[in-house]
């Protein structure tokens, strides 16, 4: 038996509102030809159905990854949300489940006197080819058992299921329904905890000992060497698993206790040598350059003797990932990860939108608009609507400051966000201390290719306060606030600016207020990316790393 609702008299996957029996009900479901399915099936070569790689796995060594390509990945991706609807997560599985993660997994084990770790062995490739067509052929699928031959041969690969396929982490949680029902029920009767994520099996307690249902105590160097009890075992063994006996840890809560990576002595946590590990990437690549950070950490650090085809573009890869998944343990608003966010900010050229929604998340701005208060009502607002009718995110103050919140704060994060800024030069602005600010500060980043500058010139301001505008290729306000709009569109499109020769930027200071309904507050920092000498505030970085700002 498989989770599912018992009340489930008729099965999930129809055609046309019959049941699926045949193979040719089969192809007639995924909307293909008997004979096309066929051929992908069972004739296409293995290299035309999946492409085969490593990647190197969390405790050493290298995990063999199979991931579908063409027809095969294209019926998967059709039938792999249909498996998870149909899914009934029990509560102890927490792998390839909505809302639950390595997280969630081990926050079920935080402040445990004794945490007992079991690998399952060859996890995903024990799961064959006849337990999936079983699986199909019962409830809640119920295929004719040609179809489920169908299906099972779409699902697996060399009598497996190949991890990298949609549909086998899902398929996973069917098959190991049957173990965590029989794995719970025995923590239950030990009074233990149990949770599973795929292959890694967790049981924690506060016992003293944990009973001699789970495992018979041997002593060792550690003084906590252990060997699984026969009722574990046999329960394991009835459910069609086995356990990788190289890989039983029982950790107590004087040692460092880890589960899924994670540690769990007061709380889920990244470890120390991850959060190093990031920092050192982060220097390598700042000092030596992306290529030189790349070759380094692939064949010195993970030792592999044939890099990726793209080294930097891996690397910049494995740097987003690792933030990503600092964020996910640590929280989007704890200081280690917002410092680092924002040290990749700085050194990336071209932070992608994904690591800049990171660091700043609902602050994340397509387009920073720069304007006097006397520039807002004919100008500023215009231009933020025609932005917002293309699909842009634009920052404006009077629409994104509330009252009591930071004006300074706000300002740096959204100049610090957004990769565009329009800077509305008019016979005012150029009077007011705070528009010459933010345009300078944007117009210096510009030059170490941090931001896109577009100004925007209204009548003939005298430009002797912003002698970086001179020559640039400036608009010309005329009331065409859509046209400005598609000017920003193609800006936020369009390559990135690059980084040029390194240059020296004079620092750029500014200490006047800004006019209007919401503004209060001192003037900002000079640029909350390279903030100079003595900045009024901390700038951005200052409040990455927890400094606060004056109100």
């Amino acid at each position: 038996m498989h989770s599912h609702s018992e009340a489930a008299a008729e099965p999930i996957l129809l055609h046309e509102g019959k049941p699926i029996l045949t193979a040719y009900d089969a192809a007639k479901y995924f909307g293909v030809s008997v004979s096309k399915l066929t051929y992908a099936l069972y004739r296409a070569p293995d290299e035309q159905r999946y492409t085969r790689f490593e990647i190197p796995k969390r405790t050493g060594g290298m995990r063999a990854i199979a991931a579908p390509t063409g027809l095969i990945r294209e019926l998967q991706t059709k039938l792999a949300p249909v498996l998870q609807v149909r899914y009934s997560a029990h509560p102890a599985a927490q792998g390839f489940i909505k809302e639950r993660s390595i997280v969630s997994n081990a926050r079920a084990h935080v402040g445990q006197r004794l945490v007992l770790n079991i690998d399952l062995e060859d996890f995903f490739p024990s799961i064959n080819f006849g337990r999936v067509r079983g699986l199909f052929m019962a409830e809640p699928f119920k295929l004719g058992p040609a179809a489920a031959s169908v299906f099972a041969q779409l699902c697996t690969y060399k009598n497996g299921l190949p991890q990298g396929a949609p549909t086998s982490p899902t398929l996973s949680n069917f098959i190991a329904a049957d173990l965590d029902r029989r794995l719970a029920r025995l923590a239950r009767e030990s009074n233990v905890r149990y949770t599973r994520y795929a292959d890694d099996i967790t049981f924690s307690s506060n016992q003293h000992n944990l009973p001699q249902t789970l495992i018979v105590h041997a002593q060792g160097a550690d003084g906590h060497s252990a060997a699984i009890a026969e009722m574990l075992q046999r329960a394991i063994t009835a459910s069609g698993f086995a356990i990788n006996h190289k890989k039983i840890r029982l950790q107590t809560r004087h040692q460092r206790q880890s589960v899924t990576g994670l540690q769990v002595n007061s709380r889920p946590n990244v470890s120390r040598e991850r959060i190093r590990r990031v920092r050192a990437m982060l220097h390598a690549w700042q000092k030596f350059g992306l290529p030189a950070a790349a070759h380094d950490h692939f064949l010195k650090h993970r030792g592999m003797l044939r890099p990726p085809k793209d080294p930097p573009r891996a690397f910049r890869n494995v740097v987003y990932g690792q933030l990503a998944f600092i964020k996910m343990v640590r929280g989007a608003d704890d200081p280690v990860f917002l410092n680092l966010a924002a040290k990749l900010i700085k050194i990336d050229p071209n932070p992608s939108r994904f690591v800049r929604q990171m660091a700043f998340g609902g602050d994340d701005f397509d387009i920073f608009i720069s304007h006097a208060s006397e520039d807002k009502d004919a100008i500023a607002r215009p231009i933020f609507e025609a932005c917002a009718k293309l699909g842009m995110k634009a920052f404006l103050d009077e629409a994104h400051i509330g009252w009591g919140q930071s004006f300074t704060q706000k300002i740096n994060t959204a100049l610090g966000s957004a990769r565009t800024v329009l800077a509305i030069v008019s016979q005012v602005s150029v009077t007011k201390e705070w528009p010459v600010t933010e345009v300078n500060t944007a117009l210096s980043l510009e030059v170490t290719g941090q931001k896109k500058v577009v100004p925007l010139l209204v009548g003939k301001p005298d430009l002797s306060r912003l002698p970086l505008v001179q020559g640039k290729d400036c608009m010309a306000w005329n009331g065409d606030a859509a046209a400005v709009a598609r000017r920003l569109k193609a800006a936020v499109d369009g390559a990135a600016p690059r980084r040029p020769a390194r240059t020296s930027v004079p620092a750029v200071d500014g200490a006047a207020s800004k006019s209007g309904a919401a503004q209060s507050g001192p003037a900002p920092a000079a640029g909350p990316w390279t903030p100079p000498p003595k900045p009024k505030g901390g700038g951005l970085f200052g409040i990455f790393g927890g400094g606060k700002r004056k109100s």
